[in-house]
């Protein structure tokens, strides 16, 4: 499989809640199914072949596997591209994660 296009998410908590979800809560980033383990606030680089894909973030508690605060995009990338994604959470545990920047070069 050839790569040749980068999507690049980063997964950010709001600075309020950021003081629970940092030490309890590990951020996932998931492109087409596949699982990528995040750290908070670091941007990860992912690349990709041309076509459509699907950029999930959302974070697990410590010792859990489940999904929880889910955000979803589905892109089409093209050859060449390079995506930026920005997934912040709300300020309360329960408001969950949303992408609030997307940026297409």
């Amino acid at each position: 499989m050839t790569s040749d296009a980068a999507i690049t998410v980063t997964v950010a908590p709001h600075w309020v809640n950021s003081l629970f979800l940092r030490p309890a809560a590990r951020p996932v980033v998931q492109l087409d199914g596949d699982d990528h383990v995040v750290r908070w606030g670091k941007a990860v680089t992912l690349t990709v072949p041309a076509g459509p894909h699907r950029i999930r973030a959302f974070f697990r508690y410590r010792g859990t596997q489940t999904a929880l605060g889910s955000t979803q995009r589905d892109i089409d990338v093209t050859s060449g591209d390079a995506w930026h994604l920005v997934a912040t959470h709300g300020w309360t545990n329960g408001s969950g994660l949303s992408f609030t920047r997307v940026d297409r070069t």
